[in-house]
């Protein structure tokens, strides 16, 4: 995924900018370097906007495949419409009938389980990229203060 390079374009990265982290630098007796600490909470911004992109792909992604799925059952039950008006006898109809409805609702159900299988497997990737995040960005806040420390030692 592309980032913009253009700081101004997006407030977060205003926000997290290291000229935003120097009012801070010089208020003494903080227990952990703010540059350390603003650049965590910018990637986590940005690890939070990643998997927000990979969750709106993923129902994009879903809702292509459910429209699909919806004009093949469309498809299917005219079919069988057409089916149930031609000539023949009750029984034959009946019985060609059942078999085509049994058809259909056994490939609605692979259907929905097709849907589920991609939204499981998107919703997993988005909270892989937070899961992630949340693990470095406490090593780093813990960095951070064991930075400070050592500085003040």
């Amino acid at each position: 995924m592309a980032r913009n390079s253009n700081p101004s374009s997006n407030p977060m990265e205003q926000f997290f900018s290291a000229d935003f982290a120097k009012g801070f630098a010089s208020m003494q007796g903080l227990p952990f370097d703010v540059n350390a600490v603003m650049e965590t909470q910018r990637r986590n911004m940005q690890a939070f906007s990643d998997a927000q992109q990979m969750a709106i792909e993923g129902i994009k992604a879903v809702a292509a495949r459910q429209s699909q799925i919806l004009s093949q059952i469309l498809e299917e039950n005219s079919q069988i419409a057409r089916e149930a008006m031609a000539e023949g006898s009750p029984e034959d109809k009946i019985s060609k009938q059942a078999d085509r409805l049994k058809k259909v609702y056994e490939k609605g159900v692979a259907g929905a389980r097709e849907i589920s299988d991609m939204m499981g497997k998107s919703n997993q990737a988005a909270q892989d990229v937070i899961n992630k995040r949340v693990s470095a960005s406490l090593t780093e806040i813990k960095s951070a203060v064991e930075k400070k420390k050592t500085k003040a030692a």
